[in-house]
């Protein structure tokens, strides 16, 4: 009688583990997916934030070539921009060297810790990115 109720309560404790493991790796996929959609939405403007940064490094070179006009402002202005492009592009780049998939069978709070800080990194990350191409495409409107 004894084992019997033994044997069920470890059939249900043994169920409810399985059932808890089930839903934390559901709830860590989860928001696995929600750093990767923040990554896929800016990792494609990357090349844009070179190609950009490389045309305002390019005006301000030209800029520097007039001696005849003081263009001092205009040229940090430019060198500052293309350097803040140049910086979130690097930002993307360092946060893909460091982001790492964790062993499986790390505790699930490490996991969700962990995955929770990669979000908020990437979403700044997106952040400096989209700042930095805004402030630059308006730059240029008003430039030419």
């Amino acid at each position: 009688m004894i084992n019997k109720i033994y044997s069920s309560f470890f059939l249900i404790v043994l169920a409810f583990t399985i059932v808890a493991c089930n839903s934390d790796k559901k709830e860590q996929q989860t928001l696995f997916e929600q750093v990767m959609l923040v990554h896929d939405e800016v990792m494609p403007k990357m090349g844009n934030l070179r190609a950009l940064a490389s045309e305002l490094s390019g005006k301000a070179d030209s800029l520097a070539l007039d001696s005849l006009n003081d263009n001092s402002s205009e040229i940090q202005q430019l060198r500052n921009l293309s350097k803040n492009l140049k910086d979130a592009n690097e930002g993307m780049m360092e946060w893909m060297r460091q982001f790492e998939q964790l062993r499986e069978g790390t505790p699930h709070g490490e996991v969700m810790e962990y995955l929770n800080e990669q979000r908020k990194s990437i979403q700044k990350v997106r952040e400096d990115m989209l700042n930095s191409k805004d402030e630059a495409e308006k730059y240029m409107l008003n430039f030419n």
